[in-house]
Order: C-alpha cells, then sequence, then structure tokens
C-alpha cells in the first residue's frame, strides 16, 4: 500500500495527488535540502540535493542533480554537481531560474561540528554559483564566492529571484555576524543578468534575536511580503514592502512557528506557506495559507507528517527523522 504522510484540511488549498520517496534504492544514506526547477520549454524538471556517503550526518556530502522529463514521474539516475572532500556541499541557495537557458545554482559548503553547539553548529561556510545553458546538462565553473555579510551568507530563497519594473532582480539572503551569532535577513539586487548584487537590505535584525530561513513572494497587489524564521521563539515573523523591496515595515509575527519557510503564490492569488513545523507537537512540513496577503493565515495542515517514532528536535541539525530518504510530493493541485 502506498504511503500516505500528509494530513491536509480539509479547507487546505492544494490536494495532494501522490506522493512517493525518490532515489531509495541502494546503500542507506542522508540525502537533503533538495531544490526544484522547471524548465518551460518542454517541461522538464531539474532537482538538487545534498547526498552523504552514508546514513549519518558527515563532512561528506556531495551536491547531487537529477533530471525528469515526465513531470517527476521518473528521474535519471543522480550525478554529482559539485563536491568537495571533507566538506558537506549543498545547495546555499538552490536553483534560480532566470531563463530556461540561464538556470542559476547557487551551491557550496560546510563543515558541520556538532562538538561546537548552537543553533547551527557549522564553520568554513563558502557559497558561490554555476550557471547552466543547456538544461543542466553541462555547467560552469563554480564564479568567485559571494559574501554579502560579514561571516555566512547565503542566498536562501525557493523563490528567487523576482524580475523588478526596472528590469533588476531581487534575491532573498540570510547572514550572520560571527559563527552562529547575529542572524539577520533581508534582499539584495542585481541587475538583469543576475550579476553585481548590492548590500542587503535588512528586513528583520534585532540584539537577542537570530533570523533566518527567509522566504519572498510578490502579491496579487504588487506589493512583497518576506516571511522569516526567528530562532529563540521560533515564531515566525513577516513584514512587506510597497516599494519593490527598496524599503520594508516593521516585523510582525505569523501565527505559526516555522523554519526552512517556502512561499508560493497561487493563480488564485492565495499565498501558501511550506514549513518545517517548529512545534514538538506537529513534527513534519506544515502548511499555512492567506488570501489577503498575509494580514491574516489560515491552518493547512501538514504536507508531510513525521512518523510517530522518528527523533525530532526542532531547530536542531540532530533531527533523525527520514535521514536515507528524499521525499517528494509528485503533484499538487489547487
Amino acid at each position: 500500500m502506498e504511503r500516505r504522510s500528509a494530513r491536509l484540511a480539509p479547507d487546505a488549498p492544494l490536494e495532494v495527488i501522490a506522493e512517493r520517496a525518490l532515489f531509495t534504492d541502494g546503500a542507506p544514506r542522508r540525502r537533503s535540502a533538495a531544490s526544484l526547477a522547471r524548465i518551460e520549454a518542454d517541461g522538464a524538471l531539474l532537482l538538487v540535493f545534498s547526498q552523504t556517503t552514508g546514513a549519518t550526518l558527515a563532512n561528506d556530502a556531495a551536491l547531487m542533480l537529477a533530471r525528469s522529463e515526465d513531470g517527476g514521474a521518473t528521474w535519471a539516475e543522480p550525478t554529482p554537481l559539485y563536491a568537495v572532500p571533507g566538506w558537506f556541499c549543498l545547495a546555499m541557495g538552490g536553483l534560480a531560474r532566470m531563463a530556461d537557458d540561464d538556470i542559476r545554482c547557487i551551491l557550496g559548503r560546510i563543515r558541520i561540528d556538532l562538538s561546537i553547539g548552537g543553533t547551527e553548529p557549522m564553520t568554513g561556510w563558502y557559497v558561490a554559483s554555476s550557471t547552466t545553458r543547456d538544461g543542466g546538462r553541462n555547467w560552469s565553473e563554480p564564479g568567485p564566492e559571494i559574501r554579502l555579510f560579514p561571516h555566512w551568507t547565503e542566498l536562501y530563497g525557493a523563490s528567487n529571484p523576482h524580475p523588478l519594473s526596472d528590469g533588476r532582480l531581487l534575491w532573498a539572503a540570510m547572514g550572520t555576524m560571527g559563527r552562529d551569532e547575529g542572524w539577520h535577513s533581508g534582499v539584495t539586487f542585481t541587475g538583469a543578468d543576475g550579476e553585481g548584487f548590492t548590500p542587503p537590505v535588512v528586513i528583520a535584525r534585532e540584539p537577542g534575536r537570530d533570523y533566518s530561513d527567509i522566504d519572498v513572494v510578490r502579491l496579487a497587489d504588487g506589493r512583497f511580503l518576506a516571511v522569516v524564521r526567528e530562532h529563540v521563539t521560533r515564531q515566525s515573523v513577516q513584514a512587506w514592502s510597497s516599494d519593490e523591496g527598496r524599503t520594508w515595515t516593521p516585523i510582525a509575527p505569523t501565527p505559526f512557528k516555522g523554519s526552512n519557510i517556502k512561499l508560493h503564490r497561487l493563480a488564485s492569488g492565495t499565498v501558501i506557506c511550506a514549513y518545517r513545523d517548529e512545534d514538538p507537537a506537529r513534527r513534519g512540513v506544515s502548511l499555512s495559507w492567506t488570501t489577503d496577503g498575509g494580514a491574516t493565515w489560515r491552518d493547512g495542515g501538514r504536507l508531510y507528517a513525521a512518523d510517530e517514532d522518528a527523533l525530532h528536535e526542532p531547530g536542531s541539525v540532530r533531527s533523525e527523522e527520514h535521514t536515507s530518504e528524499l521525499q517528494s510530493l509528485r503533484h499538487l493541485v489547487c
């Protein structure tokens, strides 16, 4: 029997048609941090994710690439896109489609050291980008390092990039003032070619508080909405911009506790927010949705509900749930 892990609310704006885990053959491995992009011309899908050599978290992960020609029903065998011995390589922003012949992979590497503690026990971060002009078959060498913040820099934003009326692009980004301290989030701008990142416009920053995992979406009325993870209380926050990201309102709390924020606007104008639920009683990936641009949010249930016996430590890389599988929702309909 096919396993059903989604537990969506009856009035949720999405319906899960089918779901399955990808790339489960062979030795147990940890597969995580996936990013997906569609090639508009032929409908092919590109997927990148990190894969370790074993089931435990270790500094041996390669960034893998897979392609689907049939809407996700089947996938080619994953191949390494970026790997450096002794490092955990990952998508530091993921796939950003600018055009079918210009898809960027914001990638990088870190070293994980659980002995140093903290919310993000990592060092040695590095981020750059690689480009494909032929649908993922060939990729450029990673470009120069991208550093927008004093220490950690990540172009975190599943919706990146966002075209602006003047031809520029807006990108969500986050970073730190030190190792695992002073996390703050905002947006940066580039030209239409995705080059020349500007100093970030900060949206969420406060002494003694940490803000990361940002995503941005353009609302039906033209404004931008940003939702950001908050580390201490784990209550996510949000802000709005009515001038294409140049200035933002003060942050305000959302009704949900989430990390790994993902925003998407449906054809109806409804905005959905998917996130790893930071409420210990709601383990898994939850969904909230709004029809008024974030003024009010409704609980849409869970896109993925973890098994009852799965280990879960909200806000920690020590979570062990489904370390040997890459979970993927094959089809979502609104």
